[in-house]
């Protein structure tokens, strides 16, 4: 039995993360400034888990407006530099070595975006926004060259039909 709604339920488990590090940043300030300018060890220690904080705290917004509530089918698995996706009817694995093109489209207005990843050898991957673990995407994916998790989580927020690039390799650039 939960004394919480369901509405208030999902908005806590969305942006739950994001408040505790805010929660962590404030306090490192509030500790950590009045002892460093005193010229404090302590002080400075404090102040750099407060930057350390803010490190985190820009990664738990990102997730948490990249979620979506899972509703949608399939799980998307993202294991070190492999990301698959396991759906009812297709699914598949791709290395990040091997991606030369991200996407998100949606086909009409009001329906969920998906993901699509296209291979170097002409194979894909369509991963809904809405299956488990897709919020975790953008974070995988900034591991690209060039890759901009901010754009990703702007065009996933406008929701406009259409079929939008998000990141391309360049031909020549290849990963190590």
């Amino acid at each position: 039995m939960s004394f919480l709604r369901p509405g208030a339920r999902a908005a806590l488990g969305r942006w739950g993360e994001a408040g505790a590090a805010l929660v962590a940043v404030l306090l490192a300030g509030w500790w950590g400034l009045p002892g460093a300018l005193r010229g404090s060890v302590f002080g400075w220690f404090v102040l750099g888990a407060g930057v350390l904080a803010l490190f985190w705290l820009r990664a738990a917004l990102l997730g948490a407006l990249a979620s979506r509530p899972v509703s949608g089918p399939g799980v998307a698995v993202i294991r070190e530099r492999e990301i698959g996706y396991m759906g009812p009817f297709r699914g598949g694995f791709l290395e990040l070595d091997d991606i030369t093109r991200v996407e998100i489209y949606q086909v009409a207005e009001g329906q969920d975006p998906v993901w699509r990843l296209v291979g170097a050898h002409g194979g894909s991957l369509a991963i809904p926004a809405t299956a488990e673990g897709a919020g975790h995407l953008p974070e995988a994916l900034a591991a690209l060259p060039g890759f901009s998790d901010l754009t990703a989580v702007g065009v996933l927020q406008r929701q406009r039909p259409g079929r939008h690039v998000i990141w391309q390799r360049h031909p020549t650039l290849r990963l190590r």
